[in-house]
């Protein structure tokens, strides 16, 4: 018996961005999952593992402050799980690696992931970390497609 819904975005160009929960009829939590193609913008040797631990922390602050401002969030701020997947063994100058990025976010209100209400809300919160944190990078640049 499947419940669950999924709903993809074509609100971004250069990203892959897919709205859901595992429950539709009563979701306690949805996701974003954010996937794309990073290629690093200079050759220079850096500690990847660090740059990659610092992206994942700047996405949940990021989450954070958007749910802290809006009073009356459907979001609980306090529960937030970022999952950042960028391997750092395969970064190279000149080299697009693939990077996953799954938000789960648990909600106040049962509200179901397909309703125009709850796009918009998954819509805003995409739009900010995709233009606060991988559009401003400048380690990386992001790609829809590997070549």
């Amino acid at each position: 018996m499947k419940t669950g819904k999924e709903v993809k975005s074509a609100y971004f160009n250069e990203y892959n961005v897919v709205f859901g929960s595992v429950n539709n009829k009563n979701p306690k939590a949805v996701y974003i999952n954010i996937s794309a193609w990073a290629q690093p913008n200079s050759d220079e040797e850096l500690s990847y593992s660090r740059v990659i631990r610092n992206i994942n922390k700047n996405i949940k602050q990021t989450i954070y402050d958007l749910i802290d401002l809006d009073s009356n969030s459907v979001f609980q701020k306090e529960r937030t799980i970022v999952d950042l997947d960028i391997r750092e063994s395969g970064i190279r100058y000149g080299k697009r690696s693939f990077m996953n990025c799954e938000i789960t976010l648990f909600t106040n209100v049962e509200i179901p992931v397909n309703t125009e209400m709850m796009k918009e809300m998954l819509t805003n919160v995409s739009k900010e970390v995709i233009e606060d944190i991988f559009e401003n990078s400048k380690i990386f640049k992001f790609y829809k497609r590997k070549k």
